[in-house]
């Protein structure tokens, strides 16, 4: 079951999320299960609501030394082993790349930099909403490593792709939390073929609409 939780009433978009009363406020404040390494929050810059979540599959992959994606998600196996129905289901998954790792002297250590691009995938009963963007990724350990993570910060994401029934009433958003992943690179390359495969199942909106190529005519 998904452990995602929503606060303020975010209508259309958490029809279907699954509510865990207490638990959902504990993960948001950093007191739940997920607290070392697997908490994330989305928070609206406009109005405050919020998406919070315990994310209990955390997993990484290293480019170079200075690259490398994580991935977490509160979905079942299934979806990423099998390409299980998903209809039923609500989670987030989450992608953070990293493509500079921050040194002293060398990289602004400042929340308004950006180091990391971002990709949250919101699942709600089968409605998919994608928000992206980046933020300042703050990292702990060295890629390579057997675990590897940091903390996020700054930034802002706003809704990329949609399905048409997923109503956004998060708008622009702030993604906040502690992450930290074992290094596994077949169960990353699985969660992103996952990821691809829900985003194709979306819409392109706002500027990601604009930017993409209109279809040809047919002849």
């Amino acid at each position: 079951m998904s452990q995602l939780g929503c606060r303020k009433g975010l209508g259309g978009a958490c029809r279907g999320l699954v509510w865990i009363g207490l638990a959902a406020i504990l993960v948001a404040a950093g007191c739940g299960p997920g607290r070392r390494g697997g908490s994330a929050s989305l928070r609206s810059t406009q109005t405050g609501d919020e998406l919070s979540a315990s994310l209990p599959t955390r997993v990484y992959t290293p480019g170079d030394s200075n690259t490398a994606d994580l991935y977490l998600t509160d979905l079942p196996p299934e979806v990423w082993t099998s390409g299980a129905d998903v209809s039923d289901m609500a989670g987030m998954i989450v992608h953070v790349h990293m493509f500079i790792r921050p040194r002293a002297g060398r990289t602004p250590i400042e929340s308004t930099a950006s180091t990391a691009s971002v990709r949250v995938l919101v699942l709600a009963r089968g409605e998919i909403g994608v928000y992206g963007g980046g933020g300042f990724f703050l990292h702990s350990g060295d890629v390579g490593d057997a675990t590897f993570g940091g903390s996020l910060s700054g930034g802002t994401l706003r809704l990329v792709h949609a399905t048409p029934g997923f109503d956004d009433r998060l708008g622009p958003s702030k993604l906040t939390g502690a992450f930290s992943g074992r290094r596994d690179a077949e169960t990353s390359r699985a969660l992103a073929r996952a990821l691809r495969t829900l985003i194709a199942e979306s819409e392109p909106v706002g500027v990601e609409a604009a930017a993409t190529p209109a279809s040809p005519p047919s002849p």
